[in-house]
């Protein structure tokens, strides 16, 4: 990688993991929050806003997802792994799925945007278990075409990954759903 396009990714690998962690922990109140008051006939402002707003807040969360790992890929040069690939194939066909739902104002998408990002999680779990330095329990798809899954290509703080970053975004698009689904109870 040339030396300026290393320097435009060594500050966006940092930004984009101090917001990961953020959002990481926000997303764990979140769940916290929503386990508590699942039952509860009280609604909560937070929720309902969210609830309001959950098919925009999908759409420019999977769409700026979906633009960062284009922006790494064909503008920075960074090839992705066979893992990331099948991250990618789960979070891009949301952008679609959110797009029309809020043209159609139609919140039964989160069915099956929750079952795509629900694959994505339990992918970018996997992928994030190998790069950590655990041995795999299934062979990365490692050609000449693909990066090998189990070397990241940065790690910042000490833990956070690509795949920690699939991790964040895919449970967040879980959690909007399952708030959606709360809120129009």
């Amino acid at each position: 990688m040339p030396p300026e396009k290393e320097a435009i990714a060594t500050v966006l690998n940092y930004y984009l993991s101090l917001t990961t962690i953020i959002v990481g922990i926000i997303a764990v109140v979140w769940m916290g929050v929503l386990i508590y008051k699942w039952n509860t006939k009280k609604d909560n402002a937070v929720f309902s806003f969210i609830s309001k707003y959950a098919l925009p807040f999908g759409f420019f969360i999977s769409l700026g997802g979906s633009a960062l790992t284009l922006y790494y890929s064909e503008i920075l040069g960074l090839v992705p792994c066979g893992l990331c690939w099948i991250q990618r194939i789960l979070l891009y066909p949301q952008i679609v799925l959110f797009g029309l739902a809020w043209l159609k104002k139609d919140i039964s998408i989160f069915f099956y945007t929750k079952w795509l990002s629900i694959a994505g999680l339990i992918v970018a779990i996997y992928h994030n278990y190998i790069q950590l330095g655990y041995n795999p329990l299934f062979p990365c798809p490692v050609t000449a075409v693909f990066a090998d899954c189990a070397v990241p290509p940065f790690v910042e703080f000490g833990f956070v990954t690509f795949p920690f970053m699939a991790v964040v975004l895919f449970g967040v698009l879980i959690l909007l759903s399952l708030t959606a689904r709360r809120g129009s109870r």
